[in-house]
C-alpha cells in the first residue's frame, strides 16, 4: 500500500479476484485516507509517522513484533512508527472498510509544545481516552465523506490526537474546550463592546462555524446565549451597585429596546431590572 505508508515489503489478497480501493487526501501534514479492501495481508513498515486506524467494517489484525492487536467495526487501533504485519477480513455482506490516519511523530510533538499541553511523551496507549479518539474518528470521518479538508479542524485533530496519546497525570482540555474557555474570557472582558461572532473567531484563530461546534460539543448555549448571560450578569451587577441606570444597562447588554432587555432579565434574574436597582442598599 504504497499511497499511505513509507514502505510496503508484502502484499497479497486472500481471495481471488481480491480488490483495493484508497481514497487518499492530505491537509498540512496529515493524511487521511478510506480503505475498502475484499481481504489482504501486508507487511509493512512507517517508520516516522504515527498511525491511527479505525475499522467501520469488518475486522483488522496487527501483528508488532510479539503482539497480537485485533480490532473490529467501531474500534481503534494507534500505532507509534513500527514494522508489523496486517491481515484484513471482509464481513459476509460486504468489503472491509476503515479509515486511516497518519502524523508525523514529531509534528505531534511540536504541536503539544506550542499548545502548551504539559503532557509526557507522545505514544499508543492500552489506556487512551476513548471518548476523545471518537471524536477524532468522527471528525475524519466527515471529512473523508465529505471531501471537505478544514484547517481549524484538522488542528483540533492534532491537539486532541496529542492529548489521547500522551501520559499525563493531570485532567486534559480538549482543543475545543480550551477555544470555548478562551472565548468565554474575551467576552467578559469585553462585554461592553460590540463583539460580533467572526471577530471572535479571528481572535481565536479558526472559523466562527468551529467556535459554534465548539460551545455546542462542549455542552454550551450558543456563543451569542453566552455573551448575553455574561452581559445580563454583568448588568445586574452594575444595577445593585448603583452605578448605571436601566437605559445604560441595556445598551451596554447589546439591546436597544427596554421592553426587550426587560423581558431577557426577568427570565434570568426573575425580576425586572427596575426592581433590582430599587432594591440595592
Amino acid at each position: 500500500m504504497p499511497q499511505l505508508f513509507h514502505r510496503t515489503d508484502r502484499f497479497r489478497f486472500l481471495e481471488p479476484g481480491g480488490r483495493l480501493a484508497v481514497r487518499r487526501v492530505c491537509a498540512a501534514q496529515m493524511v487521511l485516507a478510506r480503505v475498502w479492501s475484499t481481504g489482504h495481508d501486508v507487511t509493512l513498515e512507517e517508520p516516522e509517522r504515527l498511525t491511527v486506524l479505525f475499522p467501520w467494517a469488518g475486522r483488522i489484525t496487527c501483528a508488532v513484533q510479539d503482539d497480537m492487536i485485533t480490532a473490529m467495526a467501531g474500534g481503534i487501533l494507534a500505532f507509534a512508527p513500527n514494522r508489523r504485519q496486517t491481515v484484513v477480513a471482509r464481513p459476509q455482506n460486504g468489503p472491509y472498510m476503515a479509515d486511516v490516519l497518519t502524523l508525523p511523530l514529531r509534528f505531534l510533538e511540536e504541536v503539544q509544545r506550542d499548545e502548551d499541553l504539559r503532557t509526557g511523551p507522545v505514544r499508543p496507549r492500552p489506556d487512551a481516552l476513548g471518548s476523545v479518539m471518537s471524536r477524532i474518528r468522527l471528525r475524519a470521518g466527515r471529512m473523508l465523506t465529505t471531501g471537505l479538508l478544514e484547517p481549524e479542524t484538522c488542528d483540533d485533530i492534532a491537539c486532541d490526537l496529542t492529548l489521547a496519546l500522551a501520559n499525563t497525570d493531570h485532567p486534559v482540555r480538549l482543543a475545543g474546550g480550551r477555544r470555548v474557555d478562551l472565548a468565554i474570557a474575551l467576552m467578559r472582558d469585553r462585554f461592553a463592546e460590540p463583539i460580533s461572532m467572526a471577530a471572535l473567531a479571528r481572535t481565536l484563530g479558526c472559523s466562527s462555524r468551529s467556535v459554534q461546534t465548539a460551545f455546542r460539543e462542549a455542552g454550551h448555549a450558543t456563543p451569542q446565549e453566552v455573551l448575553a448571560g455574561i452581559r445580563l450578569d454583568a448588568a445586574r451587577v452594575r444595577l445593585l451597585s448603583g452605578e448605571a441606570s436601566v437605559t445604560t444597562c441595556a445598551l451596554d447588554s447589546g439591546i436597544n429596546h427596554l421592553g426587550r432587555f426587560a423581558h431577557a432579565y426577568r427570565r434570568r434574574f426573575g425580576e425586572n431590572p427596575a426592581q433590582t436597582l430599587s432594591a440595592r442598599g
